[in-house]
């Protein structure tokens, strides 16, 4: 009977291994693979582009992520500011930044509906039914955009192509609770750059560029709006009518600054929640790729090869770490004094988070609970956006409207 316990946990060791092996080589390979598949015929000329940011709390690195929108090295876009609240401090943040760039088009949007499960698309409704351009692109508010991102974004673009998603790596972490979500953001930017290698694309929402005459062909928002992974929901559904999802081949900024564990747990538990219903049939094979599982696994291996437990444990942790590390290293992601205690707490939190959703359907998500299970309310049912509209007169030298 142990002896079969050691061989299981020897072979699921092996497994989580050639796991992180492969994940270590699509991290390092993905950006020359990808510029390989890229369109051979660019975009000309470039598109003009409305550009979607919803704000709702002046994160770590809110200045500089959202200042990141108007220093575009693009001829044509304009920025809508979507936002469930009419005054906030992230708004007049948005306003005081939008006033320095008064030649760039900027309009804040008051979007506070009801028609959607998730409360991120609640707050995009209104700016995408506002904005002016085909090509849209969508950014979270603790996103950093470098002055090429749009142009190289806008090249993956082709006829078959719906959706271009782009991959945060964690940047600008403080203390330890921020350096773990940074590992947490790296790890699993890990997995999908190596998807990304693989050939795969899905929903990723950080960063999302789309056509609104593609949005209209699936049926509109009104067709994500059952969704509270709406980045996942609409990657299935313009892939059932023929349109693909990319990643682009370089990856963008995720501010982190300084956290709190209480709000990690609960966002980790959030996505474990969701992507255990987006993908049921993989969510049970997490594990594979956490060195934690793989260093208990050793415990009962071990003792086959005639090397104490403890070796097997410490040897494996301490082997994933120098190869995550080194990876991080060889991509230029950040490392630091705080770098092995946040790896021991990610594997905690995550296995702790992957854990809880097998044990409830709730996440909590900007300051509401929500059953990932629930579908949203029949069309008829929902809610008319409760927003009004206030254009700014011709004079005003806020550099922004607010609508």
């Amino acid at each position: 009977m142990w002896e079969l316990l050691g061989f299981l946990a020897a072979l699921w060791w092996a497994l989580s291994f050639v796991v992180l092996l492969a994940n270590l080589w699509g991290a390092l390979a993905q950006p020359a693979i990808q510029r390989r598949r890229l369109p051979a015929s660019p975009l000309t000329p470039l598109p003009p582009v409305s550009i979607i940011a919803p704000v709702k709390l002046r994160d770590p690195g809110f200045v500089r992520a959202f200042n990141s929108l108007f220093t575009l090295d693009y001829p044509d876009y304009e920025i809508l500011v979507g936002s469930a609240e009419a005054q906030s401090t992230a708004l007049e943040t948005a306003q005081g930044i939008a006033a320095a760039y008064p030649d760039r088009p900027c309009r804040l949007i008051h979007s506070d509906g009801t028609q959607a499960v998730s409360p991120k698309m609640n707050v995009l409704w209104r700016p995408l039914q506002e904005a002016r351009h085909d090509y849209v692109l969508t950014k979270d508010s603790n996103i950093t955009f470098s002055p090429k991102t749009l142009r190289v974004v806008l090249r993956s673009m082709a006829p078959d192509i719906g959706l271009v998603v782009m991959v945060p790596v964690a940047v600008r972490a403080k203390g330890l609770a921020g350096e773990i979500e940074a590992f947490l953001i790296n790890g699993h930017a890990r997995l999908l750059l190596t998807a990304s290698a693989l050939g795969q694309g899905f929903g990723v929402g950080k960063v999302m560029l789309f056509r609104r005459s593609d949005l209209a062909r699936i049926g509109g928002l009104e067709a994500l709006s059952h969704s509270l992974a709406e980045d996942s929901a609409l990657s299935k559904t313009l892939a059932a009518h023929g349109l693909r999802t990319v990643f682009a081949p370089i990856t963008v900024e995720q501010e982190t600054g300084a956290r709190t564990f209480r709000d990690i747990y609960q966002r980790q538990c959030r996505w474990a929640v969701i992507r255990r219903k987006e993908e049921p049939r993989s969510f049970p094979l997490e594990p594979l790729s956490s060195p934690l599982p793989a260093a208990l696994a050793s415990l009962l291996a071990a003792p086959l090869l005639g090397i104490p437990a403890w070796m097997g444990f410490a040897g494996t942790l301490l082997l994933w770490f120098l190869l995550e590390t080194g990876c991080a290293i060889l991509k230029g992601w950040e490392v630091s004094a705080l770098t092995p205690f946040a790896f021991l707490g990610r594997e905690i939190l995550a296995l702790a988070a992957w854990l809880r959703a097998f044990t409830t359907h709730q996440v909590v998500w900007a300051q509401g609970r929500f059953d990932a299970r629930h579908g949203a309310r029949h069309p008829t049912e929902a809610a008319e956006p409760r927003g009004t509209a206030e254009t700014a007169t011709p004079g005003d030298t806020r550099g922004i409207q607010s609508i």
